[in-house]
């Protein structure tokens, strides 16, 4: 195997546009809804970022079944793993159900405040959410199985006959019926029960007869890497919000209208330019599941040769184009924006081989060390870099929480990798399925 050959990327695309395609479901009910009445965008990114521990859970738990499926798929056993995550995660599901019933009613007056129509959309909506959770468990972990078995393109496929599937039944019960705001989210739950019965019997031709209720032990190791994981990517939400409050925040320095533009287009082209190499995380989880250390580190020399001058060489021309893509593109300029893209460009390399070692290290279920170091970097390290920098007025200081913690990181995950090969014995984090 080498990653020059096409059969090394094989499925890599599809992974992207699946990424692609989901942010694209979102973006639908946003426009459709901005038609209908003022409010109702506002009601549903507030309801989104109420449900913010749902929509995590399906990437971590996916991200972990991903793994586990293709090791076994390289083992020849893939069949019980398969029943046994789509068990969990119905079951995840239907907790987080009951959670969103429970909770996120009385929730409702902190994000909409004193207004009785934004606090009434988004309690109409509550019941359709909750009640479609098992569901998007279920899909989103099907998901994942289906890219680590080798049928991305299958998923590619699924995912835009959703697309056609939300702007019908969103046309049908929002506009044609009059059922409204809650008319969204009762087309996201006939969307995903459709999904659901498509993705059940097409794997079951795969998964044949056998048990579906997954061992304890297994679903224990399970739970605990994905509630790692789910930390990790909560923890990265949770320190972008807090960088947003800091920009524009007057206590740390004088609010400047440029500075804070500059900082949000900036964001913006960061989650675009990044969303490749989160993918990647992804992609190589799954191809690199049952190699030995061995493999691994020939396979990352490659890709580190392969990618690091294509990615250096990017980066040279992001930062050359920072001041038209600026004006241009975001109706941006000033130190604050040119230093920020220079910063998100000079990472761009760096963040190709950490994501690398990432995904290694992933793949061996080293979930817990991951989710520890990225976690106490970005709070411990770039945070404080980022209101020193806002303090003193100095954009380089400010944005080099892209670089330093990045650079740290990059220290540990090597070290990391470097015990899992040496044949030093190794707590395992999981037991064997």
């Amino acid at each position: 195997m080498s990653v020059r050959g096409r059969a090394f990327w094989l499925g890599f695309p599809a992974l992207v546009l699946a990424f692609v395609v989901a942010q694209v479901l979102a973006q639908i009910d946003l426009m459709m809804l901005g038609r209908q009445a003022p409010g109702m965008p506002a009601a549903y990114v507030m309801l989104t970022r109420l449900a913010l521990v749902d929509l995590l859970a399906v990437m971590a738990l996916g991200s972990v079944v991903s793994v586990w499926v293709a090791r076994a798929v390289r083992n020849a056993d893939a069949a019980p793993v398969i029943r046994w995550a789509l068990t969990l995660a119905a079951g995840v599901g239907l907790v987080l159900s009951g959670l969103a019933w429970a909770v996120y009613p009385h929730l409702i007056p902190y994000l909409a405040g004193d207004d009785a129509e934004l606090r009434q959309m988004i309690r109409s909506a509550i019941p359709w959410f909750a009640a479609a959770a098992p569901l998007r468990l279920l899909n989103g972990c099907g998901a994942f199985v289906l890219h680590a078995t080798q049928q991305g393109r299958r998923v590619v496929r699924w995912k835009l006959w959703e697309l056609l599937a939300k702007v019908l039944l969103n046309l049908l019960l929002i506009e044609v019926l009059g059922y409204g705001f809650a008319g969204c989210f009762m087309a996201s739950l006939l969307m995903q029960l459709g999904s659901a019965a498509w993705l059940l019997h097409h794997l079951r031709r795969q998964v044949g007869a056998g048990p579906w209720l997954p061992s304890w032990p297994w679903a224990r190791s399970v739970l605990a890497q994905s509630a790692w994981e789910g930390q990790r990517l909560l923890s990265m939400q949770l320190l972008g919000l807090v960088t947003l409050a800091l920009f524009a925040s007057p206590r740390i320095a004088q609010v400047d209208a440029q500075r804070l533009d500059g900082f949000a287009a900036g964001t913006v082209l960061a989650l675009l330019v990044f969303s490749p190499l989160v993918a990647l995380i992804r992609f190589l989880a799954m191809r690199f599941a049952g190699l030995g250390a061995t493999e691994v580190r020939r396979l990352l020399g490659e890709l580190w040769r392969l990618g690091v001058p294509i990615m250096a060489l990017l980066a040279v021309l992001l930062s050359v184009v920072a001041p038209g893509l600026g004006l241009l593109v975001y109706g941006q300029q000033g130190t604050w924006w040119t230093t920020f893209v220079v910063m998100l460009a000079l990472s761009l390399p760096l963040r190709l081989v950490t994501n690398t070692l990432r995904a290694a290290l992933q793949s061996q279920g080293a979930f817990v060390g991951l989710a520890k170091v990225d976690s106490l970097l970005g709070w411990g390290v770039g945070l404080p870099l980022l209101v020193l920098g806002l303090h003193l007025q100095a954009p380089a200081i400010a944005y080099s929480y892209l670089l330093v913690p990045e650079g740290l990181a990059l220290l540990w995950l090597a070290a990391s990798f470097r015990r899992l090969g040496s044949g030093r014995p190794q707590k395992r984090e999981h037991p064997d399925a």
